[in-house]
């Protein structure tokens, strides 16, 4: 053996026979990259993989989506609307839903009111009700239900809600509300994800348009509403193809206002310099948003003054020097932890 051969023995260097066969399957390797499969669609675990030009191609033979609500929602997509406590989304949603019944079959997910309190806002002093299109159906709770053995909730509250649409052949659903749907804390992503894929799946195998009510987190009057202020995970709106609110006016106690926040199919129309402003009103036996213009919406909310700007400082200066959490500062003075986290990082 040569000293050279020892050396690259004893050092694991290749030998030159070695050398040459590792450029000639790096070579290889090079050449099949340089040349690809010529496959171009097909579907890989997750993935279906098509050219652009075949999606384009393949969206021909699609219809376009039918807008179902003024733009805020459409067919074949999953939506959602958020908005506090006592704003009125029910209200808005079956007013939502009524108008599209007349052109399909609808399923309201009522999981808030009782039937009484159903028939009092539909109705007068519940005499000479409102006569709904045949084609909505409203869904409630049993009085009483129990889940198989081995089901979870959620799968319980799917499967029911298959069972449904064989049976009624309606093709559009709303939820009232989202809270209900999922027994578990919707702050965790790990949660509302798994609820919102089974939603998306239903929606691609039925073709289903979809529209889910959700809470608000804790917000400020004179701060503009935003998807941040979406309760629980924002998971939620991620997966979502639109999502709008409804805002309290402080002009009016009865004015509310609609804002768009999220929209795939068309252009962002209702934005904060364009809001929908309604008056809530009951005129007989139906209770309902009466539209009254578009407007901004800083015209509709509380504008501080210096001086309680200067007091809101000082108070969360002197909660958070007491070791208070933020989003417990912002709980207990009615205004978003962004503002808290602001104010803190302004005056550190």
């Amino acid at each position: 053996m040569t000293t050279v051969q020892a050396m690259n023995e004893t050092n694991n260097f290749p030998t030159p026979q070695a050398g040459l066969d590792l450029l000639a399957r790096l070579k290889a390797e090079a050449l099949s990259m340089a040349n690809p499969p010529t496959e171009t669609n097909f579907e890989a675990g997750f993935f279906r993989c098509r050219t652009a030009n075949q999606c384009l191609s393949d969206a021909k033979s699609q219809p376009v989506p039918t807008d179902l609500f003024y733009s805020l929602w459409f067919e074949n997509e999953l939506t959602i609307l958020f908005a506090d406590t006592g704003v009125g989304k029910s209200v808005y949603a079956v007013q939502i839903a009524d108008t599209i019944s007349h052109n399909r079959k609808v399923l309201y997910i009522d999981l808030e009111l009782s039937d009484k309190q159903f028939q009092k806002r539909y109705s007068d002093n519940f005499e000479n009700e409102y006569r709904f299109n045949e084609n909505f159906y409203r869904i409630s709770f049993k009085s009483r239900y129990s889940i198989p053995e081995g089901t979870s909730y959620e799968d319980y509250f799917i499967v029911s809600l298959v069972n449904l649409l064989d049976r009624t052949g309606a093709q559009v659903v709303i939820i009232d509300n989202m809270t209900r749907l999922i027994s578990a804390d919707t702050d965790k992503a790990q949660t509302a994800k798994p609820v919102m894929d089974r939603l998306n799946d239903l929606k691609f195998d039925y073709g289903l348009s979809i529209l889910c009510l959700e809470h608000t987190r804790k917000t400020s009057s004179s701060q503009p509403i935003s998807l941040n202020d979406l309760q629980g995970s924002k998971m939620k709106s991620n997966f979502a193809d639109s999502a709008f609110t409804i805002g309290r006016s402080t002009r009016d106690p009865n004015m509310r206002y609609v804002k768009q926040l999220k929209a795939r199919s068309c252009e962002n129309i209702y934005d904060n310099e364009n809001i929908i402003v309604y008056e809530i009103i009951k005129e007989t036996n139906f209770l309902h948003f009466s539209f009254i213009e578009y407007g901004n919406e800083s015209d509709h909310l509380k504008h501080v003054e210096e001086n309680e700007k200067s007091a809101r400082v000082e108070q969360i200066l002197a909660l958070h020097s007491q070791g208070i959490s933020n989003r417990a500062i912002a709980l207990q003075l009615s205004i978003t932890e962004g503002a808290i986290r602001k104010c803190l990082k302004k005056h550190a």
